[in-house]
């Protein structure tokens, strides 16, 4: 959540001072060619060093800077998980593992760092569980430099750790509204994770299970969110459509007929529709060993407890079309939810996470199924 001055309402930036507000890391480079499309412009390069110049030459109107602005708080408010899961080598309970001197405040080891770690209310067992623990913290950031359009911003993230007796592991989920708390929340992580290693409770050559871009071939990355969109058997979520696709043509491969019209001329390709999961690249299985999916946006119809409406839930390898997609780690947040009526007996909040959750117990017990694939 940003605080923003009274100046922002005030003022149009142009010039450098644009250049400073085009330039801050909320803002990526589709953001800026989403801006340039709708004018009529087509660059030949999506980076921002080539999209910003041109931005700045022609100038923002107030309802573009207004659409600019609102990808930060659509991007960072809302909640992403990551899930990974932790061989676990001891009959102790979490609670009595972790340890004692833990202070996530301490981890911020960069002195010119422009954020620091508030509220952090420790681990605390959710509801009396001695092996199912909760931490939640805020990050409160200072984008120096750039007062003239905010002050401070403040984000929040937690950690769970839930240790599976019968399947002898830790599930550890993590949720983060900016990059900043997903940086916190992997250190906090790591350090851990490196205590219990050292107190035995963990073997020394034992590393983190997590849902990477690499962990897949082609074929079965598509398969595997395929599974969690239009395949999905839920309680409480009924697939609809998928209204989002990000995908690019592995170049590294012979492509088939139907996607030769992409050699040396696509690099990256984005869709927005109705529909998406009847075109050939999803629905066409031999198409699937030559596409590099990172990201795939489903609508679903839902019911929790009576409250119903529709939701679109965003799965995404966020590097996923760059040179590190290698290790990119797929997130899963609700992007837009609408209720059929006033929710009652629960909290708008409440049903988000709860779906989220149900997708995120579904991802890791599906993920199974791929971990040596």
């Amino acid at each position: 959540m940003s605080k923003q001055l009274l100046a922002i309402n005030q003022m149009l930036p142009h010039g450098e001072m644009l250049r400073g507000f085009l330039e801050q890391p909320f803002l990526q480079k589709t953001d800026l060619k989403e801006a340039l499309r709708k004018r009529g412009v087509f660059n030949y390069s999506n980076e921002k060093s080539d999209s910003i110049p041109i931005l700045i030459m022609t100038v923002l109107s107030p309802s573009e800077f207004d659409s600019l602005c609102d990808s930060q708080s659509s991007r960072e408010d809302n909640p992403k998980k990551i899930t990974q899961i932790l061989p676990w080598s001891s009959d102790k309970n979490l609670i009595d593992a972790l340890p004692s001197d833990l202070s996530i405040n301490n981890l911020i080891d960069n002195e010119y760092a422009n954020y620091k770690v508030v509220d952090e209310t420790g681990f605390i067992p959710v509801n009396n569980d001695p092996n199912y623990l909760r931490l939640d913290f805020g990050v409160e950031r200072q984008d120096l430099g750039k007062n003239w359009s905010s002050t401070k911003s403040h984000f929040h993230g937690s950690i769970e750790m839930k240790r599976v007796v019968d399947k002898e592991e830790v599930k550890i989920i993590f949720t983060h509204t900016s990059n900043e708390t997903k940086q916190v929340a992997t250190k906090a992580t790591s350090k851990i994770v490196g205590r219990f290693k050292s107190d035995g409770f963990v073997l020394q050559n034992v590393e983190l299970q997590k849902i990477t871009f690499d962990r897949f071939t082609n074929a079965k990355r598509i398969q595997f969110l395929l599974e969690l969109s239009v395949e999905l058997t839920s309680n409480h979520l009924d697939f609809e459509e998928i209204v989002d696709l990000e995908l690019a043509p592995d170049h590294d491969q012979i492509l088939p007929e139907n996607m030769r019209w992409m050699t040396n001329k696509i690099d990256d390709l984005k869709l927005n529709g109705k529909l998406l999961h009847e075109t050939f690249f999803v629905n066409e299985r031999e198409s699937h060993p030559y596409i590099f999916l990172h990201r795939l946006d489903a609508r679903y119809s839902f019911d929790v407890r009576g409250v119903t409406g529709k939701c679109v839930v965003a799965m995404h390898f966020p590097d996923g079309n760059k040179e590190s997609r290698g290790k990119s780690e797929l997130e899963l947040n609700i992007k837009s939810i609408s209720f059929s009526g006033v929710p009652k007996g629960a909290s708008k909040k409440e049903i988000r996470e709860f779906l989220l959750d149900d997708l995120e117990s579904q991802k890791s017990e599906k993920y199974v199924n791929y971990i040596n694939g």
